[in-house]
């Protein structure tokens, strides 16, 4: 389900993209030119993912609310909202309120955790809620457990994962002195930079340079294949995001890293395996299109397999490409190269 709403994501930004938001009325009295977050609110309001507080102010200073942010994730992301019969917190019952389906829509996609009975929807946003509903939002939840050593910030305690990822994107920074203020209330300015940064770079579809069948430059980082072994079958999966980040990260900003996407087969025959052997993308199409073939998805290794008979192949779909592409274009890697 978290598979096929990052790709509706990608594809309600591609036509965003195409058919941008008029900016007619993205001038706000609270925000002059010489304010620091003055292009941010600009863009913000022109992508449609934030609005004012009415009669031309934008409410530059105010604290933003979790549902407020709620509903701008809800934009950006492209979320259809939802209302359904009952609230999922006890202080989110009351349809008639303008964050109910907010904040439903946000929780059904994992932006936001149910940890008590209670939302607190008009309660102000800290800045690690800031940070960890941006990337649950994008679906780094998983990514964000195995990052946490990566956060710099000396006075993080909790959410470190997602402010090291928040961090390492470049979508939210520190305060000075090697500090986050996970505990600082967020401004709706703020709120509005984080969520340009976001857009940017998820639309920004030339930022990041894909190569399919091309010779793989020596300087190229490459993402480490996983490997596991279930119960006596020997697995052969993909490159996990993990390794996709290390790689994006050691390749750092305007970096190349390298994909090894060759479809691997194994055989089983009596109980024993066979050594895996790679094949062609001809091999694995006929195989896809046999009628005894299952694909399935892997959420450890965000690869797919398929399986037919006695054959198990490894092998990246287009959706799988495009999760890991997403990443290091997140990540600012200014190549990819798919190698065979």
């Amino acid at each position: 389900m978290k598979r096929m709403q990052r790709t509706a994501a990608l594809l309600f930004a591609v036509l965003l993209l195409a058919h941008p938001v008029r900016a007619a009325d993205a001038a706000f009295r609270d925000v002059p030119e010489s304010h620091w977050a003055y292009e941010s609110v600009q863009k913000a309001a022109q992508y449609g993912l934030v609005g004012g507080t009415g009669d031309g102010y934008f409410g530059t200073g105010q604290n933003v609310t979790r549902a407020q942010y709620a509903k701008m994730l809800c934009s950006l992301m492209g979320w259809q909202l939802i209302t359904p019969r009952m609230g999922s917190f006890a202080d989110n019952q009351d349809q008639s309120k303008w964050y109910y389906a907010p904040v439903e829509t946000a929780y059904a996609h994992g932006a936001l955790l149910k940890l008590g009975e209670m939302c607190s929807p008009e309660e102000p946003l800290r800045r690690e809620e800031l940070a960890a509903m941006t990337m649950r939002a994008l679906d780094y939840a998983p990514l964000s457990g195995v990052v946490q050593d990566d956060c710099p910030f000396t006075d993080v305690t909790t959410n470190r994962g997602y402010i090291a990822l928040a961090y390492q994107m470049g979508v939210l920074g520190g305060v000075g002195d090697g500090l986050f203020a996970p505990g600082a209330t967020a401004t709706r300015e703020q709120a509005a930079a984080v969520l340009v940064r976001v857009y940017d770079r998820l639309h920004d579809t030339q930022r990041t340079a894909l190569h399919r069948d091309e010779t793989v430059p020596e300087d190229a980082v490459w993402a480490e294949s996983g490997s596991n072994s279930a119960a006596s079958i020997p697995m052969y999966p993909r490159a996990p995001l993990e390794s996709v980040y290390d790689a994006a990260v050691k390749a750092g900003a305007g970096g190349t890293v390298a994909l090894h996407t060759a479809p691997v087969l194994v055989t089983l025959r009596g109980g024993m395996v066979t050594q895996p052997r790679e094949i062609t993308d001809a091999e694995l199409q006929r195989y896809l299109s046999g009628a005894a073939a299952k694909t399935y998805r892997s959420e450890r290794y965000e690869s797919s397999y398929l399986v037919s008979g006695s054959t198990v192949i490894w092998y990246e779909s287009e959706a799988d490409i495009a999760e890991k592409v997403q990443l290091c274009r997140m990540l600012g890697v200014g190549s990819v190269y798919l190698a065979q």
